[in-house]
C-alpha cells in the first residue's frame, strides 16, 4: 500500500458517502475535503474526527509506517548513514542515501601493504564532487592491522558494524538481483517491517568487467551497502560516477554558479569562452581550458542548470542574457583581443551576440568540448 492521498482519504470520510455526520467540523476543519488534505500532509491527527471508519485508521496507520530504516554504520574517521529510502523509482521523488563502496582488505596477503597505499592515494572528482574510499574493513583482523589502516588515513570499519544491515547473498546474479527488487518492493509499497532493515551484497567475483556488471545493477536495484574483496581503480571510478548520476536529484539539475570563472592565471592575451551553467557542460569545457597553453576566462550564464541546446530552446540563454553577463564582469575588460567563444551549437546567436556585445568578436566554437584545445590551435 502506498501513502494515501487526499482523494484515497476523503471517499472513507463521511461526506463522500454523504452520511449524516458529513461536514460536522468536530474535527477543527471546515470540513471533510480539508480534513483529509490535512491528514494527507501528517498535519492532524484521525482521532479528531468522532466518525472516522475504522477502516480508514488502519489504513492510515499502515500507510505511516517507515519504509526502510536509516541506519548508521560506525566507522574510525566518519559515520557512513544509508537506508531511509521512501520510492521504489527515482523519478518518483528522488534516492537519498547513496551505498557506500567498501573494501575487505586481508591483513596476511603479500600485498597487504601495496593495496593499503592504492586505497588512501585513490581520490577522483567528477562534476564538482570528490570521490575517496568510503571504508575499509579487515579480514584476519589484529590490532596492528586497524591501526595501519587509521594511519593511512582511511575510515576503518568493524565487522560488527557492518553487521548492523542484512546481507543478500550474491551466490547467483539474478537470484540476487530478483531478491533486492522483492526486499525493497515489500518495505517501500508493502510497508513490510520484517524487510525495513537496508541491505548490504558482498561481492568476491575477481573478473574486473563482471564485478563492474553485477555492481551496477546492485547500486540501481537497490543495494544499500557494497563490500568489495577487490579493489581496482577504474572499476571504483566507473561505480562512484554512474552512482553520482543515479543519487542526483531529478526535480533539482546540477549547475553552478552563474559568473565568470578563471583559469591559468589569465591576462590580456586570455581566450574567453562562454556557456551554460549546466554542471555537466562547465566540468567538460573547464577540464579542457584548464590544460591549454595559456590562461582562459570562461563565462557562464544562468540558465537553470540547462544544457547548451535545451536552454537555447527554452529562451535561456539569449543575446541579452549573455551581453549581461559578459558586461556585468569588469574583469574581462582586461582582454586585449575581444573574441568571445561560444559553443557551436550557439552558432545562429553569432550575430544578435555581436549586436549586443559592443566591441566584441562573436566566434562559434566547437559543439564537443575534447575538440577545444585542436580549435584554439587552428584559432591562434
Amino acid at each position: 500500500m502506498t501513502a494515501l492521498g487526499t482523494m484515497d482519504i476523503f471517499k472513507i470520510l463521511p461526506a463522500a458517502k454523504k452520511t449524516e455526520n458529513a461536514n460536522c467540523k468536530k474535527c477543527g476543519c471546515a470540513g471533510c475535503m480539508m480534513f483529509a488534505v490535512k491528514l494527507s500532509k501528517g498535519e492532524t491527527d484521525v482521532a479528531l474526527c468522532p466518525f472516522a471508519p475504522e477502516e480508514l485508521v488502519q489504513k492510515l496507520s499502515h500507510s505511516r509506517k517507515i519504509q526502510q530504516e536509516t541506519v548508521v554504520i560506525k566507522g574510525s574517521k566518519k559515520d557512513l548513514t544509508v537506508g531511509g529510502e521512501k520510492v521504489m523509482f527515482r523519478h518518483e521523488k528522488t534516492f537519498i542515501n547513496p551505498p557506500p563502496l567498501l573494501v575487505v582488505l586481508d591483513f596476511e596477503a603479500p600485498d597487504f601493504e601495496e593495496i593499503l597505499k592504492r586505497l588512501s592515494d585513490y581520490k577522483i572528482e567528477n562534476i564538482g564532487e570528490e570521490f575517496t574510499i568510503e571504508g575499509v574493513l579487515l579480514k584476519n583482523y589484529s590490532k596492528e592491522a586497524e591501526e595501519k589502516i587509521k594511519n593511512a588515513g582511511l575510515n576503518f570499519i568493524s565487522n560488527e558494524a557492518l553487521n548492523t544491515l542484512e546481507e543478500v547473498a550474491d551466490d547467483n546474479f539474478q537470484e540476487t538481483l530478483c531478491s533486492l527488487i522483492s526486499i525493497r518492493k515489500k518495505a517501500i509499497v508493502e510497508r513490510d517491517c520484517a524487510f525495513s532493515k537496508p541491505v548490504f551484497i558482498h561481492l568476491k567475483d575477481e573478473n574486473i568487467g563482471t564485478l563492474c556488471a553485477k555492481a551496477s545493477a546492485y547500486i540501481c536495484k537497490y543495494a544499500s551497502c557494497l563490500l568489495f574483496d577487490k579493489f581496482d581503480e577504474a572499476l571504483f571510478t566507473t561505480l562512484y560516477i554512474l552512482r553520482q548520476n543515479i543519487y542526483t536529484d531529478p526535480e533539482m539539475p546540477l549547475q553552478v554558479e552563474s559568473k565568470v570563472y578563471e583559469f591559468n592565471n589569465p591576462n590580456e592575451d586570455a581566450y574567453v569562452f562562454l556557456t551554460t551553467n549546466f554542471a555537466l557542460s562547465y566540468f567538460a569545457v573547464a577540464n579542457e581550458i584548464s590544460n591549454l597553453p595559456k590562461g582562459s576566462y570562461l563565462v557562464i550564464t544562468p540558465s537553470e542548470g540547462m544544457s547548451v541546446l535545451t536552454a537555447w530552446s527554452a529562451q535561456k540563454i539569449t543575446a541579452e542574457i549573455a551581453s549581461k553577463v559578459v558586461s556585468a564582469n569588469s574583469v574581462l575588460n582586461k582582454v586585449k583581443n575581444k573574441r568571445i567563444i561560444i559553443p557551436g551549437l550557439l552558432a545562429d546567436l553569432k550575430e544578435e551576440l555581436e549586436a549586443a556585445l559592443t566591441g566584441w568578436e562573436v566566434i562559434p566554437g566547437t559543439i564537443e568540448a575534447y575538440k577545444i584545445p585542436e580549435f584554439v590551435k587552428k584559432l591562434g
